[in-house]
């Protein structure tokens, strides 16, 4: 395997492969209406609530909410990573993956980049031999407590002073991001007169590399490689290839900010701690890691940049929180990060404090009661209404019911069950013995089902970013499909769907899609399809309206756009 795979790729692939087929293989189906059906693999349950649709290309489990298409099943049932994935059914189709290198259209599968990753094993081979003959390094390794052993374990290097050290290829080292291109055409070392972190692919190849100053008066602190043809920093996890090898039996990992801390970890004994590279965490990456240990504990520390890096990752992990699998937060105490703070106090107590770590849910709530007054009724339905949008990314029913349940301990009141009715809470069948759940139609969520269902519908609708200025639920969406849609009018469902793979509203649309709405034929389809957008078009009207209005009795004047579109809008010439 090499690089990137084409994007282009994956959507032919995803044409071709038939779900059921590679569903079926694993876990068998009965056919039931136009959809199959069986026992959910990811959750307990004894009536079936899986679906799996051949029409669309999907599945989706009413129980648990998992949802995906082929290339999501083969990642959740037989644990594989995205590019073995691709691989397993391009395989069974008989089908050779390409690999893009850098930027450039994809090239033939047999030009691999090889070549770039022995260049960067061999400028991670010569930034460890220079680190056994600086003394100025060694000694700052020793300072921040660091040993050999580690020291080998993270193959840590040191790049010495000087702009040209490097030998090899000079189109792959500036290819690779370890040299920059003036210019005037020469070039010059990226990494100078620093302690060198290889970060290292799954397979424990380097991609890439952080560099940290070792002289305080130098700039920037942390320097970490560009993007290129290896190296993707929201796919990658610093640390991982490190654990794996470490430790057989995980039991926990401890997720945090920087490699100084997954270092200062492992060497006081805690080798199951990884990193991000610079960017929040994602929700690709926290599946990632789920799919290795069942508990993670986020270490962030105290201050504001860690409470908001926090809360960034408890979104971003809410949907992955299925049976068995649990997070904690864990905030280093103020002047801390996790590098010093095991320091102080020894992994013993350090992974006591993990144990007893705050949950997602208290996490939750305590955020958001912290900005929230619940002295009134009116207060605590506010609450509710702030409550309900992270309880719809839940899995699980019985984790909803959980919280609801602990809600209603909150904010002590019994909450209705028609309050949260489309979360599906308060005693819903989780087999959906009819296929289908109780479905309520507006006219943006019909808007959205029927481009999943037929993504054509955009080619004559225009773009319609001016419903953007409206308060109506869920008009983003809609507008993002609709722009993605214009972009590739030629896209398909399932291509479609997995464009917002890994997006904050993945599984939102996949239940979307899901839902039938009462549709005869195409002609049928089409008018319903205008009527959702010509509905959209009046509450825009109205709310547009209420803005220029309030914007007239509040004594501000209308700019001339203003008062053409104020004189449009009320002679019902829009």
């Amino acid at each position: 395997m090499a690089g990137r795979i084409p994007r282009n790729f994956i959507d032919d692939l995803l044409n071709r492969v038939d779900i059921v087929e590679v569903i079926d293989s694993r876990l068998p189906l009965k056919k039931k209406g136009r959809e199959f059906w069986a026992c959910c693999p990811f959750h307990g349950e004894k009536t079936p609530s899986f679906s799996v649709s051949p029409s669309k290309q999907f599945y989706h489990c009413f129980g648990c909410q998992k949802s995906g298409n082929a290339v999501g099943f083969l990642m959740d049932y037989d644990h594989m990573e995205f590019v073995e994935a691709i691989e397993s059914l391009a395989s069974s189709l008989g089908m050779e993956v390409p690999y893009e290198q850098g930027s450039a259209p994809a090239k033939p599968a047999q030009q691999t980049l090889e070549p770039m990753f022995q260049l960067m094993q061999q400028c991670s081979d010569f930034y460890q031999a220079q680190l056994k003959g600086s003394g100025e390094a060694i000694e700052y390794l020793k300072n921040r407590g660091i040993g050999g052993r580690t020291a080998k374990a993270f193959g840590i290097g040191y790049a010495p002073p000087g702009w040209s050290n490097l030998r090899g290829d000079e189109k792959l080292l500036v290819d690779s991001g370890m040299s920059i291109k003036k210019d005037d055409g020469k070039q010059y070392d990226r990494f100078r007169h620093r302690l060198m972190f290889p970060i290292r692919d799954r397979r424990g190849r380097c991609i890439a590399f952080g560099g940290r100053v070792i002289d305080p008066g130098d700039n920037p602190k942390y320097l970490n490689s560009p993007e290129s043809p290896l190296f993707h920093k929201s796919d990658e996890i610093y640390g991982l290839y490190e654990l794996k090898q470490a430790v057989a039996n995980i039991e926990r990992i401890y997720i945090t900010e920087g490699y100084m801390d997954v270092i200062a970890l492992y060497e006081s004994g805690i080798k199951t701690a990884i990193a991000t590279l610079g960017t929040a965490i994602n929700s690709y990456q926290i599946e990632s890691l789920f799919r290795v240990c069942k508990n993670l504990v986020f270490c962030f520390d105290g201050d504001r940049a860690g409470k908001s890096a926090a809360w960034k990752a408890l979104e971003s992990c809410l949907k992955s929180l299925s049976e068995g699998r649990t997070a904690r937060f864990m905030f280093m105490p103020e002047e801390h990060d996790p590098d010093t703070y095991i320091k102080e106090i020894g992994s013993g107590a350090f992974s006591e404090n993990a144990v007893k770590a705050t949950t997602v849910t208290d996490y939750l709530f305590d955020e958001l009661l912290a900005s929230t007054n619940i002295a009134s009724r009116e207060e605590r339905d506010q609450f509710i209404e702030k409550l309900k949008p992270y309880l719809e990314q839940l899995p699980l029913q019985t984790m909803k019911d959980s919280m609801i349940a602990e809600a209603e301990k909150r904010v002590k009141v019994q909450i209705d069950p028609r309050t949260l009715k489309s979360l599906g809470a308060g005693g819903s069948d989780p087999s959906f013995r009819k296929a289908m759940p109780e479905q309520h139609w507006t006219p943006t969520r019909l808007a959205i089902n029927l481009l999943l269902k037929k993504p054509a519908l955009a080619k004559g609708s225009g773009a319609h970013h001016e419903l953007a200025d409206s308060d109506i639920p869920g008009i983003d969406l809609l507008l993002k499909i609709l722009d993605r849609i214009h972009d590739e009018p030629e896209i398909s469902t399932q291509n479609l769907l997995d464009r917002f793979r890994g997006d904050e509203h993945e599984s939102h649309l996949y239940k979307l899609a899901m839902m039938e709405p009462p549709v005869e034929n195409d002609e049928s389809l089409e008018r319903m399809f205008a009527d959702s957008l010509q509905n959209l078009q009046k509450q825009y009207i109205v709310h547009r309206r209420q803005q220029l209005i309030s914007k007239l009795q509040a004594g501000e004047g209308l700019s001339e756009a203003e008062k053409r579109e104020h004189r449009k809008l009320f002679t019902n010439q829009t």
